[in-house]
Order: C-alpha cells, then sequence, then structure tokens
C-alpha cells in the first residue's frame, strides 16, 4: 500500500468574456445579466442532469444533455465545458464505458471550476 499515488487532476478554466461584453452590449447590461445568470442556473442543472443519467446508464440522455450544455455554456463563453461537453455527447453513443466515465469526471470538474469563475465575476462588479 507504500505505492499508491493518488491523482486530484486540476483543470484549467477557458471563459470568453467577450460573449458577455457582446451580450451587454446588445442587450444593456441588467438584461445580459438576467440572461447570463438564468443560463448558469440551467447549466449547473444540466450537468447535474448529465451525472445522474451517466450514474442510471442512460446514455442516450446523457448525450442529448450534453449536446444542449454545449449550446448554453458556448453562448455564455464557456469554451472548456462546451469542449469537454462536446466530448462527451460524441463518446457517449461509443459505449466506451472508461473514457466516458472519465469524461463525465472531467465535465464535473471543469463546469464546477467554470460556474464558480462565474461567481467570483458576479462578486467583483457588486
Amino acid at each position: 500500500m507504500d505505492n499508491v499515488v493518488q491523482f486530484h487532476p486540476v483543470e484549467m478554466i477557458f471563459v470568453d468574456a467577450g460573449h458577455l461584453v457582446d451580450l451587454a452590449r446588445d442587450r444593456g447590461v441588467p438584461r445580459a445579466e438576467f440572461i447570463a445568470f438564468t443560463a448558469l442556473e440551467e447549466i449547473a442543472e444540466r450537468l447535474t442532469a448529465a451525472e445522474a443519467a451517466w450514474r442510471a446508464g442512460e446514455f442516450q440522455r446523457l448525450a442529448k444533455i450534453a449536446r444542449s450544455v454545449v449550446g448554453m455554456s458556448g453562448q455564455l463563453g464557456m469554451q472548456s465545458v462546451a469542449e469537454v461537453s462536446g466530448r462527451v455527447a460524441e463518446v457517449a453513443g461509443d459505449r466506451n464505458d472508461a473514457a466516458l466515465a472519465a469524461l463525465v469526471a472531467r465535465l464535473m470538474r471543469v463546469g464546477e471550476g467554470s460556474l464558480n469563475a462565474f461567481g467570483d465575476i458576479a462578486l467583483l462588479r457588486s
């Protein structure tokens, strides 16, 4: 047991603030904040649903949820979430359980980190 090594992956989070700037310019700051935070809540719910679908072995539902996260996160500039969600959607149909398990775990890490990053941005604005 002395030779056991534990890894704790750390993910780099990429958020393109330009998407939010464009949204604020197009819709105004109050409306853009409402849209962004509503979308963030929806993404958080879908990430929870994706993990539940994975645990239940509902791979078609997982792929569908992951595809929806790609679109929503992409609109907010959450490139890391969009990229990993896309990979989850692709691999969900391949029946490669090991790869899918790793991707779902990564999606949860990246999703949590990205949502926290948006929370930090909100705190800086207040």
